[in-house]
């Protein structure tokens, strides 16, 4: 079994982009959600709701629209909207993050030794609760250029469709697997 991220109670984390993904995710019993894309505009008062009621809440702030990847947006989705924490490619925005002690997850686009290359070599300071890697099923091939340069958790972002990705995912290393596909939500929700 994988060792899990800290402050995460399954391998699995949901990405929703709608309410109607967050209603379901939180009906399997989920308690933590990523909000991958959307309008964040149409989500605050579920996505507030979750964080009252103890759902970690993680916001990328580099696909959701309405939030600027700035400082005023972190205080906002910290402060007024309790988020946990915040993920993206840009290591200014993470340091600002971890001012406002929300968990921090650099995303690595992995699309070619280039992307690989130049996130690695943009690790944010403060270290980066986790590093994410997009595609996910490029991790069997990356890991190993990624654990010379930190020993971080692994999350796998991005195509994963089917529940066999997820456990190639973990497989290869990943301690938690994103995938915006209810039907994988199901095979893996929270005992």
């Amino acid at each position: 079994m994988a060792v899990r991220t800290p402050g995460l109670s399954a391998e699995l984390l949901p990405a929703v982009r709608d309410g109607a993904g967050l209603q379901q995710a939180l009906d399997l019993g989920y308690r933590q959600v990523l909000l991958e894309r959307g309008s964040l505009l149409a989500l605050v008062g579920q996505l507030a709701g979750a964080a009252r009621r103890g759902i970690a809440v993680f916001v990328n702030l580099d696909g959701v629209e309405g939030l600027a990847p700035d400082s005023a947006a972190l205080a906002f989705v910290a402060t007024d909207l309790g988020f946990s924490g915040v993920l993206s490619v840009k290591p200014h925005v993470l340091r600002d993050a971890s001012r406002f002690r929300m968990r921090t997850i650099q995303r690595i686009h992995a699309l070619d030794s280039t992307g690989l290359e130049t996130g690695l070599k943009s690790m944010a300071s403060p270290a980066p609760l986790a590093i994410a890697v997009a595609p996910a099923l490029t991790l069997r091939q990356v890991v190993g250029a990624i654990r010379q340069v930190t020993s971080a958790p692994i999350w796998g972002t991005g195509f994963v469709t089917t529940p066999d990705h997820v456990r190639e995912v973990l497989a290869a290393g990943a301690e938690v697997v994103s995938s915006s596909r209810p039907e994988v939500w199901k095979e893996f929700r929270p005992s």
